[in-house]
Formats: structure tokens, sequence, C-alpha cells
């Protein structure tokens, strides 16, 4: 069947006729999904939410231009918020990480502050120079990204790998020493 008298049916109520409609594009947006994506385990999800919308919106589509076209557009947007929300994701699980971490620091009971600062100052004895002096420029200096890329002459990409990697490593090394001393 002709894609314009699909789209038409759609538009006055075949529910059907949208199922025909998804069929016959399906694989261009989940291939599109698939290249857009760095989350690769949600491109059914994100594929369900673009002929959603779509089926929720048919009646905005305009005869005469590209249905594929007007596809790709909803994936490209669904799949701009999917990155965002991966963004924000990782960001807080850093900023939590970062929080577990430098807490016992700041904890309100003195025998377990002392020991766990203890193991943390041992583990932090194990990184080189270099690197402590970049946790150094993050959490006494607070410096940003930017700056530290610039004093290092590195990315802000490196800083945040390599602060990301530098704090697993310390809460392991610190996880280590709790369950040698429970």
């Amino acid at each position: 069947m002709d894609e314009n008298a699909l789209i038409q049916r759609v538009q006055s109520g075949d529910i059907e006729a949208y199922g025909e409609l998804m069929g016959s594009h399906i694989r261009r947006v989940r291939s599109f999904i698939a290249l857009s994506l760095p989350v690769p385990h949600r491109i059914d999800e994100i594929a369900h939410e673009t002929f959603l919308f779509a089926f929720q919106n048919i009646r905005e589509f305009q005869a005469g231009t590209s249905f594929s076209s007007w596809l790709i557009a909803i994936a490209a947007n669904v799949v701009r918020t999917e990155v965002q929300r991966f963004k924000r994701e990782k960001i807080n699980q850093q900023k939590y990480t970062e929080h577990r971490l430098f807490e016992v620091l700041e904890a309100h009971q003195p025998e377990y502050v002392s020991r766990e600062a203890e193991w943390l100052e041992k583990c932090l004895e194990r990184i080189p120079a270099n690197l402590r002096s970049l946790l150094d420029f993050k959490y006494r200096l607070s410096c940003s990204t930017n700056e530290i890329a610039a004093s290092f002459r590195q990315s802000a990409a490196w800083v945040r790998t390599t602060l990301f990697r530098l704090r697993q490593q310390l809460r392991n090394c610190v996880r280590a020493q709790i369950k040698r001393h429970a």
C-alpha cells in the first residue's frame, strides 16, 4: 500500500495502518538509534519511544514531506534526551562516589574517622606524586577541571578520566582496609 495512504488512514484513527507503517520504517529507525546512542541496550526502548511519539503526534505530520525523515528527527530528539540523561546520571554517580570516598574525613565519630582517615592516607601514599598533586588541585585547591587541565597540559577529558580512576582506586583500597580490619 502507498505510504501516503497509510499515513492518511493512521491520521483518521486506523491503528492497524500504523503497524504497517511502523514495520516499513523500524529497521532504519533502529539503525539510526544504534549509531547515535552510547547505550546499546536502550535501542529498542528508544525506538519504542520514537514510534509512540510519532503515533501520538501523527496529525502534526504534513503530507508531502518525508515520513522517514520525520521519524529520524523524532528519534534524534529522543536520543539527545537519553544522552543528556545518561550524562547527568554519570555526573551524579561521580559526585556520589566523591562524597562517599571523602565523607570519612567529615564523619562525627572520631575513632572511626581517625581509622578511616589513616587508611585513606596510606592509600594516598601508594599513588604516584604527580597524580597526588592532581588530587590536591581538585580537592584542596578546588580547581576546576579546565584549570587542572591547563596546569597539567592535558585535556579536560584526561583530567576527568584520571580523577575517576584515582577515586575508584582509593575507594577500592579503603574498602580492602575495612575488610581486613573487620
